[in-house]
């Protein structure tokens, strides 16, 4: 593990000896599905970074169930807002699937926030992308129709999955992204009915804009996905109420600005969302 985790500490920008002081306070935990990384309201000892599966920001509700409202993907860290703040946090994060974690102790952290220049404005890079992200969830949650919804979800996996991609092993981006997480899940965080979601994706998988498979769905040219949630982004007023048609002529559009490069950084078509264990084997052994 020690190179892999090497090579993330840089990608946080700490300095040489900030990563060899912090690599022994570092530690690898194991999760399954359903399980809690942080429980809502608990004091944050550590800083966690995602390395293979995913885990949400959830809100537990009266009902038992768990409304989630951010996901961090492969090479994610969560946690920071309760540590900087020195407060309990207001989430409870879940793994939405079985997860493998790198934890840094709370001291680590806030030694690093307090000495490290280039590591604070990487934190406040981090949480004002984050707080994008999530006011933006919020607008199309609240008035968003279904189909945007459904659409704005799965273009955040999108971005999930290429932003997060710093250290060497996957700078690389790929051309398909895998998510292995049941449809009533992903249904759940688009803020949509199971039903609603399957009659939106069975339109983008006859389009091509993505796949069906047991147990997770695979997005189809990311890029594209990436493009048009910048386009969303960028417009001057919201459409809240767009059809699945005029949805999938937006990423038809997003698809022809690309031009005839549309991936430039590919590596045999590997997907992003790759599992990481035998990927900690190889970095290992080098």
């Amino acid at each position: 593990m020690s190179t892999y985790a090497h090579q993330l500490l840089e990608s946080l920008q700490f300095s040489k000896s900030r990563i060899l002081s912090t690599l022994p306070c570092l530690s690898l935990l194991s999760f399954d599905e359903g399980d809690a990384v942080l429980d809502k309201g608990c004091s944050v000892q550590f800083w966690s970074c995602v390395i293979s599966g995913y885990v949400a920001a959830s809100v537990p509700l009266d009902t038992g169930k768990r409304l989630p409202v951010h996901l961090y993907g492969p090479n994610e860290w969560f946690g920071e807002q309760p540590l900087m703040m020195k407060q309990p946090s207001d989430f409870e994060y879940t793994c939405m699937t079985g997860v493998e974690v790198i934890v840094m102790s709370k001291q680590c952290f806030d030694s690093a926030m307090c000495q490290e220049p280039k590591f604070g404005r990487f934190l406040c890079g981090l949480v004002a992308w984050r707080a994008q992200q999530q006011a933006e969830k919020l607008v199309w949650m609240r008035l968003g129709s279904s189909p945007l919804r459904v659409v704005m979800g799965l273009a955040q996996f999108a971005e999930l999955a290429t932003q997060s991609a710093k250290p060497p092993l996957i700078a690389q981006i790929a051309q398909t992204v895998d998510i292995p997480i049941a449809q009533q899940q992903i249904a759940d965080y688009c803020g949509v009915s199971r039903t609603l979601f399957s009659e939106n994706i069975q339109h983008l998988a006859e389009s091509g804009w993505l796949k069906l498979r047991y147990g997770g769905i695979e997005l189809q040219r990311v890029e594209t996905w990436r493009r048009f949630a910048r386009q969303m982004r960028q417009r001057s007023c919201m459409v809240s109420r767009p059809t699945v048609a005029d949805l999938l002529r937006d990423l038809a559009s997003a698809h022809a600005e690309l031009g005839p490069y549309r991936f430039p950084n590919l590596i045999n078509n590997r997907r992003v969302a790759m599992p990481l264990a035998g990927a900690f084997e190889q970095l290992s052994a080098a």
